[in-house]
């Protein structure tokens, strides 16, 4: 079954899981990033391999596993960010805040 990113039921799902996961505005950023063009290739396919890993079921470390299962996902977004951060621009964080209903930081 293929994710539907212009199905508003999804991005529904993804403001309820973000009050969970506290790099979900970087995720989110680096999203938008990757969707971009003018982001470079390499820092598109980084971040398509961080944002997969983080969206797989099964990883290092099971997500079920209260207050550890979500270490790997988040080194595999903060290791992506670090790497692609010139790529990720203030634009990609505010849409970012939006679809998640954030309010926009100073």
């Amino acid at each position: 079954m293929a994710i539907n990113i212009t199905d508003p039921k999804f991005w529904a799902k993804v403001k309820i899981f973000a009050s969970r996961v506290p790099f979900a505005t970087d995720a989110v950023a680096m999203f938008y990033a990757m969707r971009d063009l003018k982001t470079p290739a390499k820092d598109r396919l980084f971040i398509y391999a961080a944002l997969v890993y983080w969206l797989f079921p099964f990883d290092l470390i099971p997500d079920f596993l209260a207050g550890i299962g979500q270490l790997d996902d988040f080194g595999a977004i903060s290791l992506a960010l670090m790497s692609v951060r010139k790529s990720v621009t203030p634009a990609h964080r505010e849409k970012a805040r939006a679809v998640l209903g954030l309010a926009k930081t100073n």
